[in-house]
């Protein structure tokens, strides 16, 4: 699988390494519904595969609290943000539902759960 990093194609004779695109994992890795948080040229990208085959990348991070998205959970289309339920479409980039918990619900969990389990 590789990004895109700049969503567009070099001027014909103008072919540099800001338009080509970057490795950053094999598709066949990538099992469907699968999400991983990976790097592409020091950029943070959440990469993955839907139901169905469709390979994706997006920013790797949420733009509430910039917690890396490639952790989070993969529901159809929408990625979830783990940490306060925020989701985008990973078919378009759009918020499709915005932070839902508040930011110590989280931590709370985090602290707490680990010593029940």
């Amino acid at each position: 699988m590789a990004v895109d990093v700049k969503k567009t194609e070099a001027p014909k004779g103008k072919e540099s390494p800001a338009y080509t695109f970057v490795p950053v994992c094999r598709s066949e890795e990538l099992a469907e519904g699968e999400v991983r948080q990976l790097k592409a040229r020091g950029k943070q990208i959440a990469v993955g595969r839907l139901v169905g085959g469709q390979l994706f990348a997006v920013g790797g991070r949420c733009s509430h609290m910039f917690t890396r998205l490639g952790k989070g959970k993969l529901r159809g289309t929408l990625l979830e943000c783990p940490w306060h339920g925020a989701q985008f479409d990973v078919t378009d980039g759009c918020v499709a539902k915005w932070v839902q918990r508040p930011w110590w619900l989280k931590l709370t969990y985090d602290a707490a759960l680990p010593a029940f389990m």
